[in-house]
C-alpha cells in the first residue's frame, strides 16, 4: 500500500450499527472474528466496541469520560489554589486594617 490513492478511505459507522453488532457477538458467544467477516468490517475494531460496551456495562469509564475527569481535576487544583491565595489575603488584609484602626 504504498500509493496513497490505494489506501481504504476510513468508513464512520452509527451508534446504532454499533450496538448491533456487538449484540451480534454477544449472541453468537463471543466470535468476533466470525461475525466481522459476515457484516463486512475489521475484526481489530468490532473486538474495540465490544471491549467499549463491555466497560460500560461495568461501569468503567469511557475515554471521554476520563479526559473529563482529568480536566475537571486540573480545575479543581486551580480553584483550590486560588481560594487560598484569597483566604491568606484576606487575612493578611484584615490583619493590616486592625492594627492601622488601633
Amino acid at each position: 500500500m504504498s500509493n496513497t490513492s490505494e489506501r481504504r478511505s476510513r468508513r464512520k459507522f452509527s451508534d446504532e450499527f454499533k450496538a448491533d453488532a456487538v449484540a451480534l457477538v454477544e449472541e453468537s458467544g463471543g466470535q468476533i472474528a466470525k461475525v466481522a467477516k459476515e457484516l463486512g468490517i475489521y475484526d481489530s475494531s468490532l473486538g474495540n466496541w465490544v471491549r467499549q460496551a463491555r466497560e460500560r456495562a461495568e461501569g468503567e469509564p469511557t475515554p471521554e469520560e476520563r479526559a473529563e475527569i482529568r480536566d475537571l481535576k486540573k480545575e479543581l487544583d486551580r480553584v483550590t489554589r486560588e481560594r487560598d491565595i484569597l483566604g491568606k489575603a484576606t487575612a493578611y488584609f484584615s490583619a493590616r486594617d486592625s492594627r492601622n484602626e488601633r
